[in-house]
C-alpha cells in the first residue's frame, strides 16, 4: 500500500506549455522536505503541454478532462484523485521558493484551526500582488486590485481595507478573509466537510466562495508571507480577452447572489446584475477598441 503523501499539488493546465516546465522544476526543489505528489489536470490543451509533462516529468500524474471544463471542475477532479493530507492548488504560471511548500504544510501542522493557508504571491518584480483580501463588497468594483482609483491612489482607505494584506512588510502569518486560488493549501478534512470548489463558477471567484464556506464552517484562513511564490499573473490565461471578462463578471454575480442576496426576489440581485453587466460591457468594448487601434496600419508620409 502506498504511503499517504503530506501534500498533493494540483495544477490545472490550458495551453500553457511555456510555464509548466519552470513550475514543475521549482516544485522539485521545493518539496525535498515533504512527501509530495503532483497532479496535472489538463483542460484539453492544444499546445503539447500534456506530452511535455509525460515526457519530461514521468512521476507527475496527468488527468485529461477532454474539454475546457473550467478551473473549479478541473481542480475538483484532481482533488478527488489526490491522496495527500493537504491539498495545494497551484497555478502553472508560478515558481515556488525552495522552502515555500514545506512552510505552508508546517503551518497547517501547527495551527489546527487553520483550514487554508496561502503564500505571499509576488510578481516577477517581487512586488506583492495583493491576493490576501477582505471579502468583496460592491466597493471592490471601484477599489479592487486593478481599478483606476487603486492605481492612482493606492493608499486610499477603501482599497487598503479590501487589499488587507498588501501593506504588511513583516513575515508573520496573518488572518484574512480569502486568498487566491492561484496558490492555496487546504486541509483534506476541511474539503471533506465543506465540499470542493463550486463548479457553477467556471473561472474567477470560486476561491472567494470556497474561503467563505470554509470560514462559515469555523475554520480560519491565513496568509504566510514567509512562504513566497512568484506568479506571472494572467500568463496561463493570456490576459483579459472578452471570454475572461465575461467569466469574471459572471463569477462576481454568482458570488454576490450566493452570499448576499440568495432570494430570487431580492432586488439587490438585479441591481448587481445590471451593474456588473454594464461594467463587463464597457471593458469588452474597450478591449475591442484597443485591439482595433493596434491593428491599424501605420500611416506613411508620401514622398514628394
Amino acid at each position: 500500500m502506498l504511503e499517504q503523501p503530506d501534500v498533493s499539488v494540483i495544477t490545472v493546465t490550458y495551453d500553457c506549455r511555456e510555464f509548466v516546465g519552470p513550475m514543475l522544476a521549482s516544485l522539485a526543489r521545493a518539496t525535498r522536505e515533504r512527501s509530495v505528489e503532483v497532479i496535472v489536470v489538463d483542460n484539453a490543451s492544444r499546445d503539447g503541454v500534456v506530452e511535455l509533462v509525460r515526457g519530461e516529468w514521468p512521476a507527475v500524474r496527468v488527468i485529461e478532462m477532454g474539454e475546457n471544463a473550467g478551473f473549479a471542475r478541473a481542480n475538483n477532479r484532481g482533488i478527488a484523485s489526490a491522496r495527500g493530507r493537504y491539498i495545494l492548488l497551484l497555478n502553472p504560471d508560478t515558481v515556488a521558493d525552495d522552502a515555500a511548500i514545506a512552510s505552508l504544510a508546517g503551518f497547517l501542522d501547527a495551527e489546527p484551526r487553520a483550514g487554508v493557508v496561502a503564500p505571499r504571491l509576488v510578481g516577477s518584480d517581487l512586488r506583492d500582488q495583493g491576493t490576501a483580501r477582505a471579502f468583496p463588497t460592491p466597493a471592490a468594483a471601484i477599489f479592487g486590485r486593478r481599478s483606476l482609483l487603486t492605481r492612482l491612489f493606492p493608499r486610499n482607505p477603501w482599497s487598503r481595507r479590501y487589499l488587507s494584506g498588501r501593506d504588511r512588510s513583516d513575515v508573520m502569518p496573518f488572518e484574512v478573509d480569502w486568498v487566491s486560488g492561484a496558490a492555496m493549501m487546504v486541509r483534506r478534512e476541511v474539503i471533506e466537510r465543506v465540499g470542493g470548489l463550486d463548479e457553477k463558477f467556471f473561472m474567477h471567484w470560486e476561491d472567494a466562495d470556497w474561503c467563505h464556506r470554509i470560514k462559515d464552517a469555523g475554520y480560519q484562513v491565513f496568509c504566510l508571507p514567509a512562504a513566497r511564490i512568484v506568479h506571472a499573473e494572467g500568463g496561463s490565461r493570456r490576459g483579459w480577452p472578452p471570454r475572461q471578462l465575461r467569466s469574471f463578471h459572471q463569477g462576481a454575480f454568482r458570488y454576490y447572489a450566493k452570499h448576499h442576496a440568495p432570494q430570487w426576489w431580492n432586488p439587490l440581485r438585479y441591481i448587481a446584475a445590471a451593474g456588473l453587466g454594464l461594467r463587463a460591457a464597457l471593458l469588452i468594448a474597450r478591449y475591442h477598441a484597443t485591439a482595433a487601434f493596434t491593428r491599424r496600419p501605420a500611416r506613411t508620409v508620401e514622398a514628394r
